[in-house]
């Protein structure tokens, strides 16, 4: 097969797949994306091979020397110079190539928070109890004949979890969910996912326990924290962990399994803070994610404590084990695509929503650390 036809095969089949793809399921629209970069390869390659052709076509020789001079001149050749052949770009037929990638954004945009969280699925449910433990008994000492003393019955209370919707709204031009060269459908369910777990960690920390909210960290209806008084704090010094660790927890054991979620910049401040004769006050490892050896995670969620904006009486940090706050998802994740909408104007609309919701389940599960003006 001569190479010019195959040049046109290869359109008709792209003109085929154009049309295919209108109504293509997202399974088939995967193998048509394989099949058009392999049409894209072979079709910058017959280009480039039907333009060496023609430059290099052999030259017909007649009897005269000026005709052969007029026929190498019609080609461009310059006859003066004998060593080198300049040729502008905009003679040389260059194929167009588009990236298959779309480059995302270098650096995390979803806190850690998420990753550690207790996740329990309630598939189908409207709200969950779940009870929590706030004190032992203690046994007492029983003279001869007399009735037994102590106390054996735990103090047990409650904590609910009501469903909140969860919902996002995303848009794009058919034009942009056709294009070949990259799977923009990919990335419209990645930003659903990002935008949702996004939005999640906003709850599970400020969520203000009203309807269609979670119960947050911060927030003043979490019932598992009531009994916990907020450490004080006016900034971040050299005995801030140590103040943060001893205040966590009960009267008879330091916890050590505990995390410290903050905002970056109370991060920075730990990392920054210096003795008086220049050495570190903490050792931060932005690797490990640890402060001393004690794990951390940034959210910007929290407020601030060294932000000057960040008003008195805020709470900024929380210290605990990720696994007191339950996370129950009342449904799976479910999107929704719609060209209907906006069909003029040639929109595709993409909804999703998940019906979830959180709260402390642990008593005094997390210790905070709330923003007092400095002394003085």
């Amino acid at each position: 097969m001569n190479l010019a036809q195959r040049m046109k095969e290869i359109e008709a089949r792209f003109a085929e797949i154009r049309k295919v793809s209108e109504t293509a399921s997202l399974e088939e629209l995967e193998k048509l994306e394989k099949e058009v970069d392999a049409l894209n390869e072979e079709r910058a390659m017959t280009a480039k091979k039907l333009e060496m052709m023609r430059k290099f076509e052999p030259i017909q020789i007649t009897e005269t020397k000026s005709s052969n001079r007029e026929v190498l001149e019609k080609r461009g050749l310059d006859l003066k110079e004998k060593r080198t052949i300049t040729v502008s770009t905009e003679e040389i037929l260059l194929p167009a190539h588009v990236s298959t990638t779309l480059s995302p954004i270098p650096f995390p945009v979803v806190s850690r928070l998420a990753d550690g969280l207790n996740v329990i699925n309630l598939s189908g449910g409207e709200s969950y109890r779940k009870p929590y433990v706030k004190d032992y008994g203690i046994a007492g000492l029983t003279t001869e004949g007399q009735a037994y003393q102590g106390t054996s019955e735990p103090v047990v209370d409650y904590v609910d979890i009501n469903r909140a919707k969860i919902t996002v709204l995303t848009e794009i031009t058919e034009e942009l969910e056709k294009l070949p060269a990259i799977n923009y459908q990919a990335e419209v369910l990645k930003n659903i996912n990002v935008s949702i777990k996004k939005k999640l960690i906003q709850q599970v920390i400020n969520g203000n326990g009203g309807a269609n909210q979670f119960t947050g960290i911060f927030s003043s209806d979490a019932k598992c924290l009531e009994d916990s008084t907020p450490l004080e704090l006016s900034d971040i010094d050299a005995d801030t962990l140590t103040k943060i660790i001893f205040n966590y927890g009960g009267d008879e054991e330091v916890e050590g399994k505990a995390c410290l979620i903050l905002n970056i910049s109370d991060l920075y401040k730990f990392a920054t803070l210096r003795h008086p004769d220049g050495r570190k006050v903490y050792e931060v490892d932005t690797t490990l994610h640890t402060i001393d050896n004690v794990p951390y995670i940034i959210s910007s969620q929290c407020p601030a404590l060294t932000d000057s904006t960040t008003a008195a009486n805020t709470l900024c940090l929380a210290y605990g084990s990720l696994s007191n706050y339950e996370l129950a998802i009342f449904s799976g994740l479910d999107i929704q695509k719609s060209t209907e909408n906006r069909f003029k104007e040639g929109i595709v609309v993409y909804r999703a929503s998940l019906f979830a919701g959180g709260n402390v389940t642990a008593y005094k599960g997390f210790l905070r650390v709330k923003k007092v003006a400095a002394a003085g």
